[in-house]
């Protein structure tokens, strides 16, 4: 019994060896008949898949095909050809510059290289083949390749039995080359020879083919070498070899990839055919070698980076946005408050609000002539409506706002109401109070994560009352959405996000303060992973978010100025969902935390001026911070192998100098406009510039400000000023749905 258990564990584990080996190496998808080529050689084609060029060392020519799948070769039909048998009577490969305006041939007739310009990249159809540019390399040259910026060429050498590395003094021009390494590569020439030479992306693997010239299928070889010093070859090591199974009567020559690296082909020098395979991960042919880490990527990092930043920033917006409340709040130790109210309302009722201030109103449905309106008393106990009267107003002002331009009107007559219906259902002593901000700012190229530019709306609706009479305490509800572009290929993460939050400070007449903050969050991104070589990729994010602010200071006065040392503690903690792409070379992420706390100390200097009709109060902000336990465990894997790869993101203290510069604009009409610019400098990783807008207005008869908040997460803000016999109106509109939708109109009326 137990030489039979002992037996039976042998081939359990054999098979399951077996299988991973199959699963790990190239999987056989398709092979294309190309018998004109004759005895090919040669394979390469256009980064983005949609052409395909194959050279033959019997018919003497360059062929191009055209895909109309990209990279799928069962889509492939000869486009045309151009015959170069007068320069070359042998081709062995084909290569072009980075732009396509180059192609080159390594031929044996020669033993040598052909060069041509071409007046369309990509298109071999300006080829006059005695218009050749020709450089010798002698031996017997099998393949050849170059590295990404061409100061970089290899030969495969059948003669010396080696790979040769050059360095070109002019990229991409092979007579300037200089032998800088040689490899040994060696074969025995009545079992396989040389037939084809590639690199990866980044250099850090290279192949060379070995096809069969003994009929043994066996005897056709793909080898693969790890280089730990992109495109050194004295740093190769031979990790495994390859050898394909899904002909047994081929004879293997020539090597590509698609531009992920997914997809491998190779040619049948007898059979001229062309193998498709797919890869497991990219660049990946042996079972004994490893996938390329994505985290190489640097978008891949600009990815992770910006998602990290965004949750870091969202958290910290909604902080200072109370905090701001509760500054404005002090300033005017809970008097005239409003100022930071915005009302919501349609146009309609706001001018039979001014007609009749003393009287609750609403409006009714449309009927001839105008709308009805509803007037009564308000009665304060219960919050009902008594004595209604029903008023048909024929010289109403529906005409008027006809000549508001229809998107600002539609738009504004569409929202829904939510803070007027919260400011009626409240008792009196809470107040009701909004803003809206708008962040740009941009994250530096580092050696391992690409740049980061950034935009962000925000809206905060709070409600807030006074606990006795020197405490505040309210709640407040953020809406934002943050786009953050990564790298110059279209890499992106979108994020609409809410937060609810409770706040307030321990004292409006003292001198010292604390103020504090504590919230929850709930973010929702649209990630976009896209380079030069490849159709992007897709995920969408979820995520949640507790987050807390402890701010606190004192003031001094010396004149008209104040003086405020700061100091203040920032935490979050948040909590992304596992997601998987869509698309090529797919990657799959684990969950991620992501921790931060930071402690900072500044000092702000702030100053008024009265004016004649407003008051300006600017102010300077310092401030150093530390951010002492910020990190976040990645860990994402391709979706179609179970290697995983895994690192510390944000795991760095950070020491973060900000300088910030800020102006506060108090109309005594009551509009308040509030700007504020400010630098950070992160020690080490980039900057970031941030810019700032926040209005308000206290509701006086000549002016109307209103906010829309649709149920579709559609924003309006209208602003409709009174100036003698001219009517302003701006209009800003918003979709946080569709983060490219947005608008904005400004229009001076005149009254008749």
């Amino acid at each position: 019994m137990r030489r039979f258990l002992k037996i039976s564990y042998i081939v359990f584990f054999t098979l399951v060896l077996l299988s991973s080996k199959a699963l790990a190496e190239p999987t056989f998808i398709a092979n294309f008949d190309i018998s004109n080529e004759g005895l090919s050689t040669g394979i390469t084609f256009k980064p983005d898949g949609t052409k395909m060029y194959i050279t033959g060392s019997a018919a003497d020519k360059i062929s191009q095909y055209n895909l109309t799948r990209a990279f799928d070769i069962t889509s492939a039909a000869l486009e045309k050809s151009v015959t170069i048998n007068s320069v070359e009577a042998a081709p062995q490969g084909v290569k072009f510059n980075s732009d396509g305006t180059v192609i080159f041939i390594l031929g044996t007739g020669n033993d040598g290289i052909d060069r041509w310009s071409l007046s369309t990249p990509y298109d071999i159809g300006s080829i006059i083949a005695a218009n050749t540019t020709f450089t010798s390399i002698g031996g017997d040259p099998r393949g050849f390749d170059f590295n990404n910026d061409g100061t970089k060429m290899f030969i495969l050498d059948q003669a010396d039995k080696q790979i040769e590395e050059y360095n070109l003094s002019t990229p991409y021009n092979p007579a300037t080359k200089t032998l800088n390494n040689t490899l040994s590569n060696t074969f025995t020439s009545s079992v396989n020879s040389h037939q084809g030479l590639a690199f990866n992306n980044d250099g850090s693997k290279m192949f060379v083919v070995k096809g069969e010239n003994s009929g043994n299928n066996a005897d056709n070889k793909i080898e693969e070498y790890a280089l730990s010093s992109a495109f050194d070859i004295s740093t190769a090591i031979l990790t495994g070899t390859f050898t394909p199974t899904s002909s047994s009567a081929a004879d293997i020559s020539g090597l590509a990839f698609n531009s992920s690296g997914t997809k491998m082909y190779h040619l049948d020098f007898d059979g001229d055919k062309v193998y498709e395979y797919s890869l497991t991960c990219p660049f990946k042919v042996t079972s004994s070698s490893t996938c390329d880490t994505p985290l190489k990527d640097k978008d891949v990092r600009g990815i992770i980076d910006a998602q990290i930043n965004t949750a870091k920033n969202f958290a910290k917006d909604s902080s200072q946005s109370a905090f701001k409340r509760l500054s404005i709040l002090k300033a005017n130790k809970y008097q005239n408050t409003t100022t930071q109210n915005i009302e919501l309302d349609f146009p309609l009722l706001n001018y039979w609000r001014q007609k009749l201030p003393d009287n609750l109103l609403s409006v009714n449905e449309k009927v001839e002539g105008g709308r009805s309106i509803t007037i009564g008393k308000k009665e304060i106990k219960n919050n009902k409506l008594n004595n209604f009267t029903t008023v048909l107003k024929s010289d109403n002002p529906y005409e008027k706002l006809k000549k508001i331009p229809n998107n600002v009107l539609n738009s504004a007559q569409a929202k829904l109401n939510l803070i007027q219906k919260l400011d009626q259902i409240l008792p009196d002593d809470w107040e009701v109070w909004s803003e809206g901000s708008i962040s740009f700012g941009k994250i530096g190229e580092s050696s391992l994560s690409s740049k980061q530019d950034l935009d962000s709306l925000g809206i905060t609706v709070g409600v807030d009352t006074k606990m006795d009479d020197d405490r505040i305490s309210g709640v407040a509800l953020r809406v934002g959405s943050t786009d953050v572009d990564v790298g110059t290929f279209g890499s992106a993460v979108d994020t609409n996000a809410l937060s609810l939050s409770v706040y307030g400070i321990n004292s409006l007449v003292n001198r010292n303060y604390l103020k504090h903050v504590f919230g929850v969050s709930y973010l929702d991104s649209d990630i976009v992973r896209k380079d030069e070589k490849k159709p992007k990729n897709t995920g969408e994010r979820k995520g949640k978010q507790v987050f807390g602010s402890l701010d606190f200071g004192r003031e001094y006065e010396d004149g008209d100025v104040i003086i405020t040392p700061i100091g203040r503690i920032d935490g979050s903690y948040t909590m992304l969902n596992s997601y998987t792409e869509d698309g090529e070379a797919a990657l799959s992420y684990n969950d991620q935390n992501i921790k931060s706390l930071m402690a900072s100390l500044g000092v702000l200097i702030d100053g008024d001026v009265d004016l004649e009709n407003s008051n300006v109060r600017s102010r300077i902000n310092l401030e150093y911070g530390k951010e002492f336990t910020s990190n976040s465990k990645v860990v994402t894997s391709y979706v179609s192998d179970s290697e995983s790869f895994e690192y510390q993101a944000d795991k760095k203290n950070k020491d973060i100098y900000t300088a910030g510069l800020g102006f506060d604009f108090k109309h005594d009409h009551g509009l308040t406009i509030s700007t504020d610019y400010e630098r950070q400098q992160i020690k080490g990783h980039g900057f970031i510039n941030k810019f700032t807008l926040s209005t308000g207005f206290l509701y006086r008869k000549e002016t109307e400000f209103a906010l829309g908040l649709s149920e579709d997460m559609t924003s309006n803000f209208k602003i409709s000023k009174a100036l003698d016999s001219f009517d302003l109106v701006f209009d800003l509109e918003n979709d946080f749905s569709n983060q490219e939708n947005h608008n904005a109109n400004l229009s001076l009326l005149s009254k008749f």
